[in-house]
């Protein structure tokens, strides 16, 4: 099992949330989180005082997938996730062990 996780602009994540459905992916997972920029995303205020911020908002999603499907997964997110404007950040990581709990299914079963 893999797990496959993408950090994308959150204003990919729909498109590349519409091409999951479409390749059979029933579960993701969507975290909020941070990336860091060499340049300046922004210039905030505080107190009077300017300073740069260099973390741009993104959306990290895993999904956990069979061995066999991780590389097409990699494939409908790049290709779903390079329209428009933005980058991101895709990659594949093993995973040893996959419990569902309600069930108690192992490995893949539990997928």
């Amino acid at each position: 099992m893999k797990l496959v996780t993408a950090v994308l602009p959150p204003h990919r994540v729909p498109d590349v949330m519409k091409a999951l459905q479409s390749f059979g992916v029933r579960g993701v997972t969507v975290t909020e989180v941070r990336a860091y920029e060499s340049r300046p995303v922004r210039v905030e205020v505080y107190r009077g005082s300017e300073y740069r911020v260099n973390l741009a908002p993104r959306l990290r999603l895993d999904i956990l997938t069979l061995d066999f499907d991780a590389t097409d997964l990699v494939r409908v997110i790049r290709a779903a996730g390079a329209r428009g404007t933005g980058g991101g950040t895709v990659w594949v990581t093993p995973v040893e062990e996959v419990v569902r709990i309600r069930t108690r299914e192992r490995g893949p079963d539990a997928v």
